[in-house]
């Protein structure tokens, strides 16, 4: 009994070595049920859930075992917002769509799981409008606005990532004129708000339609930087139903492949079967919509449902600057796909006859087995390290698009506000100097119109080489725009910075770019200013160097004005 059994063995690994074909058991269609499963989306029907559409219509819920109700979310009967972590938590629903918020659910002791991100940055934005005259947070003053921040009697989905924005901008939201959210872009345009949260992917759109031109504030320029639509479940649904998570999580990254190679399919699929809300969701804008989720999920770069645990991390120390969150275990939060394929069963149906005189070389063929086994976990590291080198290289590329310009390799103007406003609140918080160095190219106009447009991106390219030898290890130097840069001093006063200053402004008046036969020369005029307690924001610092720059552009420029000087 015991010989045949690893006979039968035997013979598959001789059969599966040398691939000759094995008579697999052909196994009876399963009458088993489907598993009904439940879904509750953030918001009501549109592009931002297509994956989870197409994984429904493309039968990969099906084939997985799952019948899967898809829930849209908003608002219910009784006017009141449908949170997906409630539904999950509650065990009203076993799966959800949500934010980076659930980093605080977590912290705060909810069984809260994290199975994919599926986009890569958030849509979050803060909107407004160009008539309404500002740009920046710190503007806002007692202006009307509609975002999900705390208040007396609120919307219960307070998001996190604007309560991180608005605190690092230094506004106390206790103090501002935030009205109860409607997401009625009306409100916007009849100036009953002044600024509304929304999403990148489609209200900008709407407000474009009303002739108006949109004004979109970033969580970024503040430093804020999170993960998008995040899907998750509760540590019970995991531990209960393992196979059901893994299945359901497969369906779902597969639907979302589906739904970015066929966003027209998809798009038609929503209008008949999925309707958005408003009628002025149609075929056009989701299109739209689905363009800007792209860019969000990257999908070319990054794995659609990748989670990086150092950016988890960069998160988590966010919010425990902000004080929103303790100390948490990031090894409970994410959860860990199972990699493994499932052993295939073989029928071994006249194995006796087969092996014949094979006995007598088992041990050369568990040598054989042995010798594979080996080569194919050497190939699968192998493999594996290849990918998580790709997944890097995919993650640093992603990072650098978002943070440096693409002309220059120095910071781009959303990495500076980052930096700027992160820098502004350090500097008020521990009472340390903070100075700005303001600079942009005199007549560059005329360098792209007598030379052309490659010579003039040569001219800024070799301006940010030169400039940066002449700065510190802890400055931080940006394009802030055109042919404008910006340097952050942290830790400096205006005297210092007066200095620095002054070194690049000799050093490029001395550069000469040579371009075929002829030399060109420029000069630069700065703006130099220290942060001042009549500062009320960081904008109206920032706005002082503006004013030094154009100032010394008044005076004939190539000269630096300090404030007072």
């Amino acid at each position: 009994m015991w010989g045949t059994g690893i006979r039968k063995l035997t013979l598959g690994l001789i059969l599966a070595l040398v691939g000759l074909p094995l008579c697999l058991a052909q196994a009876p269609e399963s009458d088993t049920p489907l598993a009904p499963v439940s879904l509750q989306l953030i918001w009501h029907h549109q592009f931002q859930f297509a994956g989870y559409y197409a994984a429904e219509a493309q039968g990969y819920f099906r084939e997985a075992g799952l019948d899967v109700e898809i829930r849209h979310g908003g608002y219910d009967a009784t006017g009141q917002a449908v949170d997906p972590v409630d539904e999950v938590v509650s065990g009203r629903a076993d799966f959800g769509v949500s934010r980076s918020d659930l980093l605080i659910h977590h912290s705060n002791g909810l069984p809260v799981v994290v199975l994919a991100n599926i986009m890569q940055r958030s849509p979050l934005v803060f909107l407004t409008l160009e008539r309404y005259g500002f740009t920046t947070l710190e503007e806002i003053g007692t202006r009307p606005i509609t975002v999900t921040l705390p208040r007396e009697g609120g919307d219960k989905r307070v998001s996190a990532e604007t309560l991180a924005a608005f605190r690092q901008a230094g506004l106390d939201a206790q103090q501002l004129n935030n009205l109860t959210p409607t997401w009625n872009i009306d409100d916007l345009i009849a100036g009953r708000t002044q600024l509304t949260s929304a999403f990148s992917t489609d209200q900008a759109y709407f407000v474009r339609q009303r002739g108006e031109t949109p004004i979109e504030i970033s969580p970024r320029d503040y430093g804020v930087d999170f993960y998008g639509q995040t899907l998750f479940t509760r540590r019970g649904v995991i531990e209960s139903h393992p196979e059901r998570v893994a299945a359901f999580r497969k369906a779902v990254l597969k639907g979302w492949e589906y739904a970015m190679a066929n966003p027209e399919e998809i798009a038609t699929l929503i209008l008949e079967h999925y309707p958005p809300r408003h009628a002025d969701y149609d075929k056009d804008f989701l299109l739209y919509e689905a363009a800007r989720i792209r860019e969000l999920m990257q999908p070319e770069l990054i794995e659609i449902g990748y989670s990086n645990v150092s950016r988890w991390s960069d998160i988590a120390t966010i919010y425990q600057e902000l004080e929103l969150i303790d100390d948490l275990d990031l090894s409970t939060f994410l959860y860990v796909p199972e990699t493994a394929p499932p052993a295939a069963a073989w029928d071994t149906a006249g194995v006796d006859g087969l092996l014949g005189n094979f006995w007598p070389t088992l041990g050369w063929i568990v040598f054989a087995v042995a010798l594979s086994i080996a080569s194919y976990l050497h190939l699968t590291n192998r493999r594996l390290a290849q990918e998580i080198g790709l997944r890097r290289s995919s993650e640093t590329l992603l990072r650098q698009q978002a943070e440096q310009d693409g002309l220059t390799g120095i910071d781009n103007r959303r990495q500076f506000e980052a930096h700027f406003h992160r820098e502004y609140q350090r500097a008020r918080r521990h009472g340390r100097p903070l100075s700005l160095i303001l600079f942009d190219i005199d007549r560059f106009k005329q360098i792209n119109d007598t030379y052309g447009h490659l010579t003039g991106d040569r001219v800024l390219i070799e301006i940010a080489q030169v400039t940066r030898r002449e700065l510190r290890a802890h400055d931080l130097f940006a394009r802030f725009g055109g042919e404008e840069f910006v340097i952050i001093l942290p830790d400096t006063t205006l005297d210092e910075a007066r200095q620095v200053a002054e070194r690049i402004w000799e050093v490029n008046r001395n550069h000469a770019i040579c371009e075929a036969s002829a030399f060109i020369r420029y000069t630069l005029s700065l703006g130099v200013t220290e942060l001042a307690s009549k500062d009320g924001s960081a904008r109206e610092f920032l706005n002082r160097a503006d004013t030094l720059l154009y100032q010394a552009k008044h005076e004939g420029r190539d000269r630096l004005c300090l404030e007072g000087v």
